[in-house]
């Protein structure tokens, strides 16, 4: 099969492109690419020379084309959106003078058709993907946490701190409208209060995490949050809430054993279960009633890239070197294989999970079948000795019309756009 790719992408790129515009096509001894000839590169950088760039976690894509982090000659930063057939820009954003950092940091979004929204501290921004200008841009009275969560319709969840009628403090739920930017208070979870975290200046007593809703029934809501307990430990619990009823159908089902990291990270519903990464764990819990159902501990946590779900698949990239595949229904292993530590969030696109080792600085590609790599790509053969991919979001584009998709990376310097392995 590497054979059979190896000479229809060298004949490809030999009738496409001069002799001179093509990367190393090329493999290691175990037959997996490190280097393989690109459709098109487009610099990050105005001037062709390297300026400290923002930072995109998760793919921002309108359209088939996609935003990607850029400077201009004088290090500014931008959101570009470009075509993702040919590279050329479409538009840039800027608009963060008033903001009291430059620095583009999405790690968190909320899409709805053409408006993105996100989270900068005090600084709530909501960008009109179709033409590159602000929707709208509130600076709010306090801090939102970055991680917001899409509902229905316009809506989506934040949460931030408040300061309860007992002086403690806990964060809640707001509901958010992407249309106006306008915030109403959502929800409160219920807490023992046994314990005061010394978190915050009025000591904390805990707090809403995430929120998500049953794809199934839009009444029902999946919610996770936490309480402190001493020496730095939280308990970490999953509650169901109906919002038609405004009642809780269960609470405080606990997910991990305390620890200081049992935040819970990655929670998805998939098949009726409620699947989460909490501390060095991956639990799974039944939607409906909270029993958990499983859970496996890690030597290390699952915090950076995380896990998802795919051809009845969990695909979880721990921070021990390992790519674990396990079965939904029973957590047990399917593979295990590469995985590079503090790696990029995964993207999948067609039996292949695509993702950016921060360990390694290289650009991998894992069928899921098997847990074979099948790219471990090496930005040196691209860049020479300074080459290194970027962490950032990995864009995958479906083909169309019988052709192949591509799936777009981001070295410190350039964005390169691949053919899609298949």
């Amino acid at each position: 099969m590497k054979l059979y790719v190896v000479i229809i992408l060298t004949i490809f790129f030999l009738t496409s492109c001069s002799k001179e515009d093509i990367p190393l096509l090329q493999t290691d001894n175990n037959g997996i690419f490190i280097s393989l000839p690109y459709q098109w590169k487009k610099s990050l950088h105005e001037d062709e020379v390297f300026h400290s760039n923002s930072h995109f976690s998760t793919p921002i894509q309108y359209e088939n084309n996609i935003a990607i982090p850029t400077t201009d000659a004088d290090g500014k930063r931008y959101m570009t959106m470009i075509n993702s057939e040919n590279g050329k820009t479409i538009w840039q954003w800027n608009d963060i003078e008033s903001i009291s950092s430059d620095y583009i940091d999405i790690s968190y979004n909320y899409t709805n058709n053409n408006l993105l929204t996100y989270q900068c501290g005090g600084w709530s921004i909501c960008i009109n993907l179709e033409t590159g200008t602000t929707h709208w841009k509130i600076q709010r009275e306090k801090s939102y946490e970055p991680r917001i969560q899409k509902y229905i319709d316009n809506n989506y969840f934040t949460t931030t701190s408040i300061t309860r009628t007992d002086g403690y403090d806990e964060h809640i739920a707001y509901k958010g409208d992407i249309q106006t930017g306008e915030l109403t208070e959502f929800l409160r979870a219920n807490y023992s209060c046994e314990y005061v975290g010394p978190i915050t200046e009025n000591g904390w007593v805990g707090g809403i995490t995430n929120i998500i809703k049953a794809p199934s029934n839009s009444n029902l809501l999946a919610i996770t949050y936490a309480e402190p307990l001493p020496e730095w430990v939280v308990n970490s619990y999953l509650g169901l809430y109906n919002t038609q009823t405004q009642e809780w159908v269960y609470e405080r089902k606990l997910m991990a054993p305390p620890l200081w990291n049992t935040s819970v990270y990655w929670p998805q519903i998939y098949d009726n279960k409620v699947y989460a990464s909490v501390g060095n764990n991956l639990v799974c819990h039944d939607l409906y009633t909270g029993e958990q159902l499983w859970r496996r501990e890690f030597n290390n946590d699952f915090l950076f890239s995380g896990f998802i779900i795919e051809d009845d698949k969990i695909i979880a990239n721990n921070e021990d070197l390992t790519l674990y595949c396990l079965d939904p229904e029973t957590g047990n292993n399917i593979w295990t294989g590469e995985g590079a530590g503090t790696c990029s969030r995964m993207s999948y696109l067609n039996g292949i999970v695509y993702f950016v080792g921060g360990g390694d600085s290289r650009f991998h590609a894992v069928d899921i079948e098997t847990g074979e790599t099948v790219w471990r790509l090496d930005a040196k053969k691209l860049e020479g000795s300074e080459g290194r991919f970027k962490t950032n979001a990995v864009y995958v584009i479906p083909g169309e019309n019988g052709n192949k998709g591509k799936v777009i990376a981001l070295t410190h310097m350039y964005a390169y756009c691949f053919e899609a392995y298949q």
